[in-house]
């Protein structure tokens, strides 16, 4: 096999819950590639993405979220030089909806 030099990685995309605001971050293995980002969030137990976004060039993205349940999201890397998609999802986090009475 052959090895390609400097392909792009992602080293972890993490979520966490900033009130309702479903949070994405994405480490890539090296900050020098040209990458642009799309975001597929999911919830656990549907097949269909319920948000998807446009490629951008920030590693962030923030979803509101409306109705509990588990939600993971896959990251798509776009290189801007060669064109080469690389994905990575992240772990499931739990969203729960507490009400104040």
């Amino acid at each position: 096999m052959k090895q390609q030099g400097n392909l792009a990685s992602i080293q972890s995309v993490e979520v966490f819950f900033n009130k309702a605001y479903l949070q994405t971050k994405v480490m890539a293995t090296d900050p020098n590639q040209e990458l642009i980002y799309a975001f597929y969030v999911y919830r656990v137990g549907e097949l269909e993405a319920i948000a998807k976004s446009v490629y951008k060039k920030f590693d962030t993205h923030q979803l509101e979220i409306t109705v509990p349940g588990e939600y993971r999201v896959k990251v798509f890397a776009k290189s801007k030089k060669t064109g080469q998609v690389i994905t990575k999802s992240s772990r499931s986090i739990q969203y729960t909806i507490v009400k104040d009475y």
